[in-house]
């Protein structure tokens, strides 16, 4: 009678052992790809699309949602104001309780706004469409901003708002006379830029030109892109701004004449012409005045016989009676050279440009 051969007890167990491990890993596998395909299915569903996105407004992940509301927008706002403003909606919302309810029941499909929902409160407004047989997610804001500017600049100067490019749909015309002398006509020899209308921005934009310099208008929402003024022209229209600065300031307490400030400016310029109307004789009598502190700002050319810059001073007049009273000026001050000599065809005063004020 022949006699079995068992199977060791270590060995056996070595193989039971064995066994299970192959068994456990095989499954793990099976649940690891049925996992995989349940996740890569869920995010083709509208509900998943909608928790994913608040999942990054949550996280304050915002660098590839502000790509796809500027493209799709197309918004010159910057990505700050985009953080900014996500930020005011979603500041305070516990993202721990959310529900999603279709704005129209009615319509067919999934595609159409959704609200959002926090402790029974609507906090936001969701966008949901389907793009490449993606969902595609997106904030609803009532505008993206109601900040409006105008920009002149030379017609070669490549003019980029918060570091995007402006493309021909922005230029509002063309060959047409540079702010200030549009504003105020008073020159056929004006120079010619590209206007740029700018609108629905978050807050002031930062304008840009690569070898250019850029500068705010100081009486209205404009920009000027011009060549910063360097050498002999910078040391004459700065000397020039200046003796108007102070002469303007001398006529308006009395201290100075008006053929002396007029005198500055281009013959038949608006500013020139409306002074002469002005009353300077209200300023209490003083013993005396003090022009000090002056300082030429933001100056550039808007072609070769044109500039624009600022002049901020501080200007005291001395009285015994009252105490002396210290004024922090600033003018913003339009130059053209005229028959070889620089003249002024603008004046607008705004002391905020003195930061003695702030």
């Amino acid at each position: 009678m022949s006699k079995k051969q068992g199977i060791p007890t270590g060995t056996a167990m070595a193989m039971i052992g064995l066994i299970l491990v192959i068994v456990i890993g095989a499954s793990a596998g099976v649940l690891t790809l049925v996992n995989a395909k349940m996740s890569a299915y869920e995010k083709t569903t509208p509900n998943a699309a909608l928790e994913a996105y608040m999942k990054k407004i949550e996280k304050q992940d915002y660098s590839e949602l502000y790509e796809q509301f500027q493209t799709r927008t197309g918004s010159l706002s910057s990505e700050a104001d985009f953080n900014a403003t996500m930020n005011t909606i979603y500041g305070n919302v516990d993202f721990q309780d959310l529900s999603y309810v279709k704005d129209d029941k009615t319509a067919e499909g999934h595609e159409g706004t959704y609200g959002v929902y926090s402790d029974g409160k609507k906090v936001s407004t969701l966008n949901l469409r389907k793009e490449n047989d993606a969902w595609q997610v997106e904030t609803v804001m009532q505008s993206s901003g109601n900040l409006s500017y105008l920009i002149d600049a030379p017609a070669a100067a490549q003019v980029k708002v918060n570091g995007i490019v402006l493309g021909s749909d922005y230029v509002k015309e063309t060959q047409v006379p540079a702010g200030t002398f549009d504003r105020y006509k008073t020159s056929s020899a004006a120079p010619s830029v590209t206007r740029y209308e700018i609108s629905e921005l978050m807050s002031e934009p930062e304008i840009s030109a690569d070898g250019y310099k850029v500068v705010k208008d100081a009486y209205e929402e404009r920009f000027y892109v011009g060549s910063e003024a360097t050498g002999e022209v910078k040391n004459a229209g700065e000397k020039t701004m200046i003796a108007i600065a102070e002469a303007a300031a001398r006529y308006a307490t009395g201290d100075g004449g008006l053929g002396t400030l007029t005198g500055y400016f281009l013959t038949g310029s608006e500013f020139a012409t409306k002074i002469r109307t002005m009353d300077n004789q209200w300023y209490t009598s003083h013993a005396g005045v003090k022009f000090e502190n002056a300082e030429v700002i933001d100056l550039i050319q808007i072609d070769d016989d044109d500039l624009v810059g600022k002049v901020i001073f501080d200007y005291t007049v001395l009285s015994n009676t009252y105490g002396n009273r210290t004024y922090h000026c600033g003018y913003q001050i339009v130059l053209t050279r005229s028959s070889g000599s620089w003249k002024a065809v603008d004046l607008v005063v705004n002391n905020d440009l003195n930061p003695a004020n702030n």
